[in-house]
């Protein structure tokens, strides 16, 4: 009980320090409208403004070595497409009909239980990874990039000694190769986030394959490895795309029920990056008391998703003893995350929060007061910088 409040109460004052200096951030990050509105029924598109396709309905064939269209769904036909579809035997996926783009119906009791609709539902199949096995243990990850706005992230998590799982959408992979290269040189994981970021349970069969090969591919042909964690984009997921996925060999990654950081609203205004960091505050009076550790949603697509992720939650986790940031494979011991094996990914041997404490959350080294002080420091540099 008092190693529970000592990190309650180490968590607060670094909060409390803080909260003044986000309310600054808050009116200092630029917003970015979303290239399409998000409610809370639907499922948001998440592509960077610029980059918003035209998708066309008419079949062209991609010239060897090209890739599909960046954020359009890939075209089922292609001859690649029609090899990759030899690798899932069909007749072992259950039936179930698209979705309309993600949306659950108004009647949730009409879906069928053994469906198990993350997005409706919120039921998680037992191969579903949602959480790190060891109390105190965060899986950290981000989804969507790489982007312009990504090498600050990895600044960051370099500086601290943090790696992390990154779900990388194929799209954004060969947008910018030499940011997915940095990432996987410098020992993060590298995970699968689909080709265009869609809804999952939305497409066909075919168009589940596409969607995860290409990417697949586009990573490969960038890094030279095969991932084999993947993450549905808005944990899109049902024991039909499960079953599809799970055939071509691929670990099903979500997070853990509630601990989405609700980051990606901040561009389009419906989120802050105090009300980001308030959910995160929220969480640790909770954590110590879980039966198991959890993995978190956050995202480096947009300025402002990084800006909140630098700026506010790691500096407050960096500063919390007695937790443990960690990528989703260390989480769960696996020192292959990719078919070829390891790769540059190194799995360490006797980490836990319990022998991790004394220097503080992730690998921060120098003792949870020179974290405290790193904390305190930014603070003082933002301010100075207005």
């Amino acid at each position: 009980m008092v190693r529970i409040n000592c990190i309650t109460t180490a968590a607060t004052v670094i909060a409390v320090s803080l909260s003044s200096a986000l309310t600054l951030v808050s009116a200092h990050i630029p917003l970015i409208e979303s290239s399409s509105g998000h409610a809370s029924h639907a499922l948001q598109k998440r592509q960077a403004p610029a980059t918003v396709p035209s998708c066309s309905t008419t079949y062209a064939p991609i010239a060897t070595g090209a890739y599909p269209v960046i954020d359009c769904v890939p075209f089922t036909q292609d001859p690649q497409v029609q090899t990759w579809l030899k690798l899932v035997d069909f007749s072992k996926t259950p039936v179930f009909p698209p979705s309309q783009k993600g949306v659950c119906p108004t009647d949730t009791t009409s879906i069928p239980k053994d469906q198990c609709w993350w997005t409706c539902q919120k039921c998680d199949a037992p191969d579903d990874i949602t959480s790190c096995p060891t109390t105190g243990t965060w899986g950290l990850t981000f989804d969507d990039g790489p982007s312009p706005d990504s090498p600050r992230l990895y600044d960051n998590l370099l500086e601290h000694n943090q790696k992390a799982t990154l779900f990388i959408v194929g799209s954004r992979a060969i947008s910018f190769p030499a940011t997915l290269k940095r990432a996987y040189n410098e020992g993060h994981q590298i995970a699968i986030h689909t080709w265009s970021h869609p809804s999952m349970t939305s497409l066909s069969n075919e168009q589940i394959v596409a969607e995860l090969k290409w990417t697949e591919k586009a990573i490969f042909d960038t890094i030279g490895v095969t991932p084999i964690y993947w993450r549905p984009p808005f944990g899109d997921v049902d024991a039909r795309v499960r079953n599809i996925a799970t055939q071509l060999g691929y670990k099903t990654s979500i997070w853990t029920q509630d601990f989405d950081t609700n980051d990606w609203n901040i561009p389009a205004g419906a989120a802050t990056p105090q009300s980001v960091v308030d959910t995160f505050k929220g969480w640790l009076v909770k954590i110590p008391s879980m039966p198991h550790g959890f993995i978190v949603l956050e995202h480096d697509l947009f300025p402002a998703e990084v800006n909140v992720s630098i700026n506010g939650v790691l500096p407050l986790a960096y500063a919390t003893k007695g937790l443990l940031m960690q990528p989703i494979a260390q989480c769960l011991s696996d020192g292959k995350p990719y078919k070829e094996g390891a790769g540059t990914f190194k799995l360490l041997s006797g980490t836990s929060p319990d022998k991790n404490s004394a220097t503080g959350f992730g690998g921060a080294r120098g003792g949870h007061g020179v974290v405290v002080a790193s904390a305190m420091t930014f603070l003082v540099t933002f301010i100075l910088n207005l």
